[in-house]
Protein backbone atom coordinates (compact mmCIF):
# COMPACT_ATOMS: atom_id res chain seq x y z
CA UNK A 1 0.00 0.00 0.00
CA UNK A 2 2.81 2.41 0.91
CA UNK A 3 4.67 1.61 -2.32
CA UNK A 4 1.54 2.27 -4.40
CA UNK A 5 0.98 5.59 -2.63
CA UNK A 6 4.63 6.65 -3.09
CA UNK A 7 4.57 5.70 -6.77
CA UNK A 8 1.37 7.69 -7.28
CA UNK A 9 2.90 10.76 -5.61
CA UNK A 10 6.08 10.38 -7.70
CA UNK A 11 4.10 10.25 -10.93
CA UNK A 12 2.02 13.26 -9.92
CA UNK A 13 5.18 15.11 -8.92
CA UNK A 14 6.88 14.33 -12.21
CA UNK A 15 3.80 15.45 -14.10
CA UNK A 16 3.81 18.74 -12.26
CA UNK A 17 7.44 19.30 -13.22
CA UNK A 18 6.83 18.78 -16.94
CA UNK A 19 3.33 20.18 -17.36
CA UNK A 20 2.58 22.25 -14.30
CA UNK A 21 5.70 24.48 -14.20
CA UNK A 22 7.29 26.70 -16.86
CA UNK A 23 10.68 28.30 -17.34
CA UNK A 24 11.28 31.99 -18.07
CA UNK A 25 8.99 33.37 -20.76
CA UNK A 26 10.49 35.78 -23.33
CA UNK A 27 8.20 38.68 -24.10
CA UNK A 28 8.79 40.06 -27.62
CA UNK A 29 9.32 43.79 -27.94
CA UNK A 30 6.64 45.90 -29.51
CA UNK A 31 6.97 47.13 -33.07
CA UNK A 32 6.57 50.91 -32.98
CA UNK A 33 7.16 53.87 -35.26
CA UNK A 34 8.91 57.10 -34.25
CA UNK A 35 6.96 60.13 -33.11
CA UNK A 36 5.94 62.52 -35.84
CA UNK A 37 8.77 64.87 -36.80
CA UNK A 38 10.25 66.61 -39.83
CA UNK A 39 14.00 66.41 -40.50
CA UNK A 40 16.40 66.26 -43.43
CA UNK A 41 19.88 64.90 -44.09
CA UNK A 42 22.62 65.10 -46.68
CA UNK A 43 25.68 62.90 -46.99
CA UNK A 44 28.60 61.75 -49.11
CA UNK A 45 30.57 58.50 -49.24
CA UNK A 46 33.96 57.70 -50.75
CA UNK A 47 33.93 54.31 -52.52
CA UNK A 48 36.98 52.10 -53.08
CA UNK A 49 35.67 49.36 -55.37
CA UNK A 50 36.79 46.63 -57.74
CA UNK A 51 34.86 45.56 -60.84
CA UNK A 52 33.80 41.98 -61.64
CA UNK A 53 32.85 40.43 -65.00
CA UNK A 54 31.67 36.93 -65.95
CA UNK A 55 32.64 37.11 -69.67
CA UNK A 56 36.12 35.71 -70.33
CA UNK A 57 36.77 38.41 -72.95
CA UNK A 58 36.61 41.00 -70.18
CA UNK A 59 38.50 38.90 -67.64
CA UNK A 60 41.45 37.12 -69.23
CA UNK A 61 43.59 36.57 -72.34
CA UNK A 62 44.74 33.39 -74.06
CA UNK A 63 48.53 33.71 -73.90
CA UNK A 64 49.20 30.30 -75.54
CA UNK A 65 51.71 27.67 -74.45
CA UNK A 66 54.75 25.94 -75.85
CA UNK A 67 53.16 22.58 -75.00
CA UNK A 68 50.04 23.33 -77.03
CA UNK A 69 47.82 23.68 -73.97
CA UNK A 70 45.90 26.93 -73.83
CA UNK A 71 46.77 29.14 -70.87
CA UNK A 72 44.53 32.06 -69.93
CA UNK A 73 46.03 34.84 -67.86
CA UNK A 74 43.68 36.93 -65.73
CA UNK A 75 43.63 40.70 -66.00
CA UNK A 76 44.73 42.37 -62.77
CA UNK A 77 41.64 44.06 -61.32
CA UNK A 78 42.61 47.21 -59.49
CA UNK A 79 40.51 49.01 -56.91
CA UNK A 80 39.37 52.45 -58.05
CA UNK A 81 37.69 55.42 -56.35
CA UNK A 82 34.09 56.55 -56.72
CA UNK A 83 31.51 58.43 -54.68
CA UNK A 84 27.91 58.32 -53.49
CA UNK A 85 25.78 61.40 -52.80
CA UNK A 86 22.58 61.15 -50.76
CA UNK A 87 19.82 63.45 -49.57
CA UNK A 88 16.66 62.61 -47.63
CA UNK A 89 13.54 64.30 -46.29
CA UNK A 90 12.00 62.67 -43.18
CA UNK A 91 8.36 63.31 -42.29
CA UNK A 92 5.29 61.88 -40.51
CA UNK A 93 5.93 58.91 -38.22
CA UNK A 94 9.14 57.45 -39.62
CA UNK A 95 8.61 58.04 -43.34
CA UNK A 96 11.33 59.33 -45.65
CA UNK A 97 11.87 60.23 -49.28
CA UNK A 98 15.48 59.56 -50.28
CA UNK A 99 17.51 60.28 -53.42
CA UNK A 100 21.03 58.93 -53.94
CA UNK A 101 23.52 58.87 -56.82
CA UNK A 102 26.50 56.51 -57.13
CA UNK A 103 29.32 57.09 -59.62
CA UNK A 104 32.37 54.88 -60.13
CA UNK A 105 34.99 54.87 -62.89
CA UNK A 106 37.69 52.45 -63.96
CA UNK A 107 40.30 54.22 -66.15
CA UNK A 108 40.93 52.70 -69.57
CA UNK A 109 44.41 51.45 -68.64
CA UNK A 110 46.63 48.66 -69.95
CA UNK A 111 45.52 45.50 -68.14
CA UNK A 112 47.78 42.84 -69.61
CA UNK A 113 50.78 42.60 -71.97
CA UNK A 114 52.18 39.05 -72.01
CA UNK A 115 55.44 37.97 -73.61
CA UNK A 116 55.38 37.68 -77.43
CA UNK A 117 53.76 34.49 -78.69
CA UNK A 118 54.20 32.28 -81.71
CA UNK A 119 51.77 31.50 -84.53
CA UNK A 120 50.73 27.88 -85.00
CA UNK A 121 52.03 26.61 -88.34
CA UNK A 122 54.36 29.59 -88.81
CA UNK A 123 56.69 29.51 -85.81
CA UNK A 124 58.90 32.19 -87.32
CA UNK A 125 56.10 34.75 -86.81
CA UNK A 126 55.41 36.57 -83.54
CA UNK A 127 52.29 38.06 -81.93
CA UNK A 128 52.29 40.74 -79.23
CA UNK A 129 48.97 41.33 -77.43
CA UNK A 130 47.79 44.31 -75.40
CA UNK A 131 44.47 44.62 -73.58
CA UNK A 132 43.06 47.89 -72.27
CA UNK A 133 39.85 47.97 -70.24
CA UNK A 134 37.87 50.77 -68.65
CA UNK A 135 34.33 51.30 -67.38
CA UNK A 136 31.89 53.92 -66.12
CA UNK A 137 29.03 53.17 -63.75
CA UNK A 138 26.12 55.40 -62.74
CA UNK A 139 23.28 54.45 -60.41
CA UNK A 140 20.38 56.62 -59.18
CA UNK A 141 17.84 55.45 -56.60
CA UNK A 142 14.62 57.15 -55.50
CA UNK A 143 13.25 55.52 -52.34
CA UNK A 144 10.20 55.84 -50.10
CA UNK A 145 11.01 54.41 -46.68
CA UNK A 146 9.34 53.49 -43.39
CA UNK A 147 11.34 53.29 -40.14
CA UNK A 148 10.11 50.72 -37.58
CA UNK A 149 11.55 50.18 -34.08
CA UNK A 150 11.63 46.70 -32.55
CA UNK A 151 12.45 47.39 -28.93
CA UNK A 152 15.01 49.86 -27.64
CA UNK A 153 17.99 48.77 -29.78
CA UNK A 154 16.73 47.19 -33.00
CA UNK A 155 15.17 48.94 -35.96
CA UNK A 156 14.44 48.22 -39.61
CA UNK A 157 13.89 50.60 -42.48
CA UNK A 158 11.71 49.11 -45.22
CA UNK A 159 11.94 50.90 -48.55
CA UNK A 160 10.73 50.68 -52.11
CA UNK A 161 11.24 52.84 -55.16
CA UNK A 162 12.86 53.10 -58.58
CA UNK A 163 16.42 52.58 -59.79
CA UNK A 164 18.18 53.83 -62.92
CA UNK A 165 21.54 52.27 -63.86
CA UNK A 166 24.03 52.84 -66.66
CA UNK A 167 27.04 50.59 -67.35
CA UNK A 168 29.57 51.50 -70.05
CA UNK A 169 32.61 49.24 -70.59
CA UNK A 170 35.38 49.67 -73.17
CA UNK A 171 37.81 46.90 -74.14
CA UNK A 172 40.64 47.67 -76.57
CA UNK A 173 42.39 44.66 -78.10
CA UNK A 174 45.66 45.61 -79.77
CA UNK A 175 47.70 43.00 -81.61
CA UNK A 176 51.05 43.41 -83.38
CA UNK A 177 51.81 40.58 -85.82
CA UNK A 178 55.06 40.21 -87.74
CA UNK A 179 56.83 37.54 -89.80
CA UNK A 180 53.79 35.84 -91.35
CA UNK A 181 54.44 34.33 -94.77
CA UNK A 182 51.97 34.08 -97.69
CA UNK A 183 49.10 33.44 -97.83
CA UNK A 184 48.70 34.87 -94.30
CA UNK A 185 51.03 37.84 -94.71
CA UNK A 186 48.04 40.23 -95.02
CA UNK A 187 47.58 39.84 -91.25
CA UNK A 188 50.98 41.37 -90.50
CA UNK A 189 50.81 44.77 -88.89
CA UNK A 190 49.49 46.68 -85.88
CA UNK A 191 45.72 46.19 -85.44
CA UNK A 192 43.63 47.75 -82.68
CA UNK A 193 39.93 46.94 -82.17
CA UNK A 194 37.74 48.83 -79.70
CA UNK A 195 34.80 46.91 -78.21
CA UNK A 196 32.00 48.85 -76.46
CA UNK A 197 29.56 47.19 -74.05
CA UNK A 198 26.65 49.29 -72.77
CA UNK A 199 23.53 48.88 -70.68
CA UNK A 200 21.02 51.52 -69.62
CA UNK A 201 17.81 50.64 -67.80
CA UNK A 202 15.36 51.39 -65.02
CA UNK A 203 12.91 49.48 -62.85
CA UNK A 204 11.45 48.85 -59.39
CA UNK A 205 13.69 48.36 -56.34
CA UNK A 206 12.94 47.15 -52.80
CA UNK A 207 15.10 46.59 -49.73
CA UNK A 208 15.57 46.54 -45.97
CA UNK A 209 18.10 48.29 -43.74
CA UNK A 210 18.64 46.48 -40.42
CA UNK A 211 20.36 48.27 -37.53
CA UNK A 212 21.32 47.44 -33.96
CA UNK A 213 22.08 50.46 -31.78
CA UNK A 214 24.55 50.35 -28.90
CA UNK A 215 25.17 52.97 -26.24
CA UNK A 216 27.21 56.13 -26.85
CA UNK A 217 26.09 56.57 -30.46
CA UNK A 218 27.54 53.39 -32.00
CA UNK A 219 25.51 51.06 -34.25
CA UNK A 220 26.05 48.15 -36.65
CA UNK A 221 23.93 47.45 -39.71
CA UNK A 222 23.24 45.02 -42.54
CA UNK A 223 21.42 46.26 -45.65
CA UNK A 224 20.06 44.33 -48.63
CA UNK A 225 18.22 45.42 -51.77
CA UNK A 226 17.15 44.02 -55.12
CA UNK A 227 15.97 45.59 -58.37
CA UNK A 228 14.61 44.43 -61.72
CA UNK A 229 15.63 46.69 -64.60
CA UNK A 230 14.40 46.83 -68.18
CA UNK A 231 16.62 48.54 -70.72
CA UNK A 232 18.80 48.39 -73.82
CA UNK A 233 21.99 46.35 -73.95
CA UNK A 234 24.29 47.38 -76.80
CA UNK A 235 27.52 46.12 -78.34
CA UNK A 236 29.70 47.62 -81.06
CA UNK A 237 33.24 47.28 -82.41
CA UNK A 238 35.40 48.81 -85.12
CA UNK A 239 36.74 45.57 -86.57
CA UNK A 240 38.38 46.05 -89.98
CA UNK A 241 36.72 45.12 -93.25
CA UNK A 242 38.46 41.97 -94.48
CA UNK A 243 37.76 38.50 -95.84
CA UNK A 244 36.60 37.08 -92.50
CA UNK A 245 34.96 39.93 -90.60
CA UNK A 246 33.19 43.27 -90.52
CA UNK A 247 32.35 45.87 -87.85
CA UNK A 248 29.43 44.79 -85.65
CA UNK A 249 26.51 46.72 -84.13
CA UNK A 250 24.08 44.85 -81.89
CA UNK A 251 21.33 45.85 -79.44
CA UNK A 252 18.21 44.41 -77.81
CA UNK A 253 15.85 44.96 -74.88
CA UNK A 254 16.96 43.06 -71.78
CA UNK A 255 15.54 42.32 -68.33
CA UNK A 256 18.36 42.61 -65.77
CA UNK A 257 18.06 41.60 -62.08
CA UNK A 258 20.31 43.31 -59.53
CA UNK A 259 21.32 42.31 -55.99
CA UNK A 260 23.30 44.30 -53.45
CA UNK A 261 24.30 43.91 -49.82
CA UNK A 262 26.15 46.05 -47.29
CA UNK A 263 27.49 45.58 -43.78
CA UNK A 264 29.01 48.30 -41.65
CA UNK A 265 29.04 50.45 -38.54
CA UNK A 266 28.08 54.04 -37.75
CA UNK A 267 28.84 56.55 -35.03
CA UNK A 268 26.46 59.45 -34.34
CA UNK A 269 27.93 62.62 -32.87
CA UNK A 270 25.27 64.86 -31.37
CA UNK A 271 25.57 68.62 -31.76
CA UNK A 272 23.52 71.61 -30.68
CA UNK A 273 22.10 71.90 -34.18
CA UNK A 274 21.67 68.45 -35.72
CA UNK A 275 23.87 65.33 -35.76
CA UNK A 276 26.93 64.11 -37.64
CA UNK A 277 26.89 60.42 -38.60
CA UNK A 278 30.17 58.71 -39.54
CA UNK A 279 29.84 55.53 -41.63
CA UNK A 280 32.28 52.72 -42.50
CA UNK A 281 31.31 49.57 -44.38
CA UNK A 282 31.75 46.95 -47.10
CA UNK A 283 29.49 46.37 -50.10
CA UNK A 284 28.86 43.87 -52.91
CA UNK A 285 26.57 44.54 -55.89
CA UNK A 286 25.91 42.52 -59.05
CA UNK A 287 23.92 43.09 -62.25
CA UNK A 288 23.07 39.83 -64.02
CA UNK A 289 23.87 39.75 -67.77
CA UNK A 290 23.53 43.44 -68.65
CA UNK A 291 26.36 43.21 -71.24
CA UNK A 292 26.63 41.15 -74.41
CA UNK A 293 28.92 40.67 -77.41
CA UNK A 294 28.33 39.50 -81.00
CA UNK A 295 31.04 38.45 -83.43
CA UNK A 296 30.34 38.26 -87.17
CA UNK A 297 32.02 35.44 -89.10
CA UNK A 298 31.89 35.84 -92.89
CA UNK A 299 33.28 32.33 -93.30
CA UNK A 300 29.99 30.87 -92.03
CA UNK A 301 27.75 33.92 -92.64
CA UNK A 302 26.49 33.69 -89.07
CA UNK A 303 26.64 35.69 -85.87
CA UNK A 304 28.59 33.82 -83.22
CA UNK A 305 27.03 35.05 -79.98
CA UNK A 306 29.46 34.94 -77.09
CA UNK A 307 28.26 34.60 -73.50
CA UNK A 308 26.70 37.62 -71.86
CA UNK A 309 28.54 39.17 -68.95
CA UNK A 310 27.55 40.10 -65.41
CA UNK A 311 28.82 43.39 -64.04
CA UNK A 312 29.58 43.68 -60.35
CA UNK A 313 31.32 45.88 -57.81
CA UNK A 314 32.81 45.03 -54.43
CA UNK A 315 34.83 46.91 -51.85
CA UNK A 316 34.91 49.28 -48.91
CA UNK A 317 33.43 52.72 -48.36
CA UNK A 318 33.46 55.49 -45.77
CA UNK A 319 31.19 58.50 -45.43
CA UNK A 320 29.72 61.29 -43.38
CA UNK A 321 26.12 62.53 -43.10
CA UNK A 322 24.59 65.60 -41.49
CA UNK A 323 21.05 65.44 -40.08
CA UNK A 324 19.10 68.57 -39.17
CA UNK A 325 15.59 69.62 -38.21
CA UNK A 326 13.23 71.64 -40.36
Amino acid sequence: MFKKTALTLLVLGSSSVFSGTMGPVCTPGNATVPCEQTTWDIGIQALYLQSMYSNSELNNLNIGSGSGVRIFEKYPDNFEWGFRLEGAYHFNTGNDLTLNWTYWQEPNDLRINPAPGRVAGQTQATIIDYRYRGSDFNQVNVEFGQHVDFGANKNIRFHGGVQYANVDVTLIARQIVSGLLPPDDASNGDISITNRYKFSGAGPRIGTDLSYDFLNGFAIYANAATALLAGDTKYSDNAPFNQTGRPVRSSYLALVPELEAKIGATYTYGMTQGNLIFDLGYMVANYFSPLHENDLSLETLTFNTRPNSDFGLMGAYAGIKYTGSV
